[in-house]
């Protein structure tokens, strides 16, 4: 019953964020392939990778990862910021007009998190916190995620 519970929980939020990713092409407002969404997911996710620790997690070559940032940069979603420790390498930055985007569709996390502040009490919440805590941190090791959320993270230029 658990992993039927937590299936749905996961799959009701995949299939909220892709319902915004298709209202925007059905606008015609989104200029991103579903592919560079899924790029940008990760971007935001890892907080300001350099394109190797991208290439990396996405597990694809270098140079077709440089290739996929670059369109990126063309169209005004990431901006590569030159290291200032090692020159050789640059990180990379969503800009203002993708952060918009992504709160726009990630605003039904908050309000999830909203309804469940209304319908739990403070121990429950609590308690709650600690086993997705436990789950993100011990159960999912595989994936590494930077401390502080770069949800709301803007280049530092």
């Amino acid at each position: 019953m658990l992993d039927q519970v937590f299936q749905q929980v996961y799959t009701k939020f995949k299939l909220h964020f892709y319902q915004q990713v298709f209202s925007k092409f059905e606008n015609r407002e989104a200029t991103l392939t579903t592919v560079e969404s899924f790029c940008m997911e990760v971007i935001m996710a890892l907080g300001h990778p350099t394109i190797a620790e991208f290439s990396n997690m996405m597990n694809l070559s270098t140079p077709n990862a440089a290739y996929k940032i670059n369109n990126l940069v063309k169209k005004g979603y990431v901006e590569k910021v030159q290291s200032k420790t090692d020159k050789r390498e640059y990180h990379l930055y969503p800009t203002r007009k993708y952060v918009d985007y992504y709160n726009i569709s990630y605003a039904y996390l908050q309000q999830v998190v909203d309804r469940a502040k209304q319908r739990f009490s403070p121990d429950e919440l609590q308690k709650l916190e600690e086993m997705l805590h436990v789950v993100s941190e011990e159960l999912m090791p595989e994936i590494k995620l930077p401390a502080a959320s770069p949800a709301a993270a803007e280049p530092q230029t």
